[in-house]
């Protein structure tokens, strides 16, 4: 399997996994109701009723799963093409949300959430092979210098003279 495919795979465990936890954790706050100004005065309160509700629970541990397998995929892939791909979950999310939760989504909303696949799609270009991709990344210039020989007042890349 390539470098490329083992990335994707990750990245879409990855945003799979936070996904689901964000939904999860949707689904046990519907539960637990709104919290109010006065439930932040009893904390304690507060996170018991949170940890009674096993979805809000599975959630958190789905997200926190998430956040390894992004380690992994960050350790692998730049953090500009990774991270812009993260959106994908929200495209997710959303529709979740309005198909499941029945939560309103107006059209300007389904605009924008067109807008940012195609964002993806063009991000994700970045995740194929480094081999393929060599001759599109930009590099910065290196200085070239001529050194005439036994010349020791020649510059060195940086511009400085020689400090020996």
């Amino acid at each position: 399997m390539s470098k490329t495919v083992v990335n994707v795979l990750l990245l879409i465990l990855s945003i799979g996994l936070a996904v689901a936890g964000q939904l999860s954790m949707k689904a046990g706050m519907n539960k637990v109701g709104e919290i109010k100004s006065q439930d932040l005065k009893h904390p304690v309160d507060l996170i018991g009723r949170v940890v009674k509700s096993a979805w809000a629970v599975i959630g958190l541990l789905l997200y926190a799963i998430s956040a390894v397998f992004w380690l992994v995929v960050l350790s692998r892939v730049n953090l500009s093409v990774a991270y812009p791909i993260v959106a994908a979950g929200y495209v997710v999310v959303v529709f979740y949300s309005w198909l499941v939760f029945k939560e309103p989504v107006r059209w300007f909303s389904w605009v924008g959430l067109a807008l940012i696949v195609i964002g993806v799609i063009i991000t994700a270009q970045g995740l194929k092979s480094d081999e393929s991709n060599e001759s599109n990344i930009r590099k910065a210039p290196t200085a070239q210098v001529a050194v005439a020989p036994g010349d020791v007042s020649a510059k060195n890349e940086t511009g400085l003279g020689n400090t020996y």
